[in-house]
């Protein structure tokens, strides 16, 4: 059996090796003729699953390490009968972890006392759920807006679109679509940017193309620069608007959810799936296993600050955003690269989950630490 697999899956030559032979390709560059003769198909968000892309293949079996699915197309998939699992929930933790490393780099920048503030979520899939369960625990007045799952989360406190616009903080979660009854492509638009206050703190680390792009640069202009813009996703990825990354506090290349944990668990999860589809008994290494310990597994807090400067000083302890935002603002300075977006990407510098850290501490610094992540002991 081949199986044909995106080189920036961590571990699919020693997970997947006893099912077939692997071959590891470039997700972004994949051809027709690359898959043709291959049996599997395991992909990134990179990679555009169509029927171009598959039709006259031998591929019974596509798995994707993403949490996401706008790059599969489904229909052909079922036309076809190829069968087909992704890894809803993944990088839930990782995407939780990189809002909020944005929210300290913007309190350590800016003084911006987030925890206080009044949060808007915008989508409450796996990651959207995260995110607003962990500004719940820590006790921050936080709202979600997202109506196709409105009626089944009565506990969740679901408001209208323009009720989160008029949010301290924002962040973006949605998945990209173009039909149904709430497409979210350019969701945020001239009319609805026009909504935001001064001051407002927008992190977008879902998928580029719902923020309309040349409004928000817009908006900003009109606000004299007093928007606070943290981005992952772009609208024309592996581009970007470059007159966008200048003005935003923070910019990265879609790695928002790239945690080494995260894209080991990704992987698992496809493992699993493809052997439970082949009939197969997975290998005996457990998930435990097949996911990485931290580079620090504890932490001690020898002093009391204000809650914001505490939090980021453990969170910046296990990941910086600026880091990320630093490389990428040089690496499109050297201009040396034929494609910037994707060899960071590739070259991305591991990082770890909050959950990897233990820290010791008492009373409500214990609490807050565990609501954003951490264990705590």
């Amino acid at each position: 059996m081949k199986i044909i697999a995106d080189e920036n899956m961590p571990n699919v030559k020693a997970l997947f090796s006893h099912l077939g032979a692997v071959e590891l390709v470039n997700g972004r560059n994949l051809t027709q003729e690359q898959v043709k003769e291959a049996d599997i198909l395991l992909v990134r968000s990179v990679t555009k699953v169509t029927r171009e892309l598959l039709e006259g293949s031998s591929v019974r079996f596509v798995g994707s390490a993403t949490i996401g699915v706008d790059h599969i197309d489904l229909e052909y998939l079922a036309e076809a009968d190829i069968a087909f699992s992704s890894a809803p929930g993944c990088n839930a933790e990782a995407v939780a972890d990189y809002v909020f490393s944005a929210l300290s780099h913007l309190y350590m920048t800016k003084k911006i006392r987030w925890l206080k503030q009044k949060i808007g979520v915008i989508g409450y899939g796996n990651v959207g759920k995260t995110v607003y369960q962990r500004f719940a625990r820590l006790g921050c007045e936080v709202c979600v807006y997202d109506p196709l799952k409105e009626k089944d989360h009565s506990e969740v406190n679901f408001v209208s679109l323009e009720q989160i616009l008029s949010c301290d903080v924002i962040s973006l979660h949605a998945p990209l679509t173009t039909s149904g009854s709430h497409p979210t492509k350019g969701m945020l638009g001239a009319g609805e940017l026009s909504q935001l206050s001064p001051g407002t703190v927008i992190i977008s680390a879902g998928r580029g193309g719902v923020i309309n792009e040349s409004a928000l640069i817009e908006r900003h202009k009109h606000l004299e620069g007093n928007l606070h813009l943290v981005l992952d996703v772009w609208d024309g990825e592996p581009l970007i608007d470059q007159e966008l990354a200048s003005i935003v506090d923070i910019a990265t290349p879609h790695i928002a959810g790239y945690s080494k944990q995260g894209r080991e668990k990704g992987t698992w999860m496809v493992y699993l799936a493809l052997c439970e589809h082949l009939n197969k008994a997975a290998s005996a290494v457990s998930q435990r296993e097949a996911t990485s310990a931290g580079w620090f597994s504890s932490l001690n807090l020898n002093v009391q600050r204000p809650h914001e400067e505490m939090l980021a000083r453990c969170i910046q302890a296990i990941y910086d955003v600026a880091r990320d935002d630093a490389r990428l603002r040089f690496k499109y300075r050297e201009n040396k690269e034929s494609n910037v977006f994707d060899w960071l990407r590739k070259n991305y510098v591991e990082r770890d989950e909050f959950n990897t850290c233990l820290i010791a501490s008492t009373g409500d610094v214990s609490r807050l630490l565990g609501a954003i992540g951490f264990s705590v002991k």
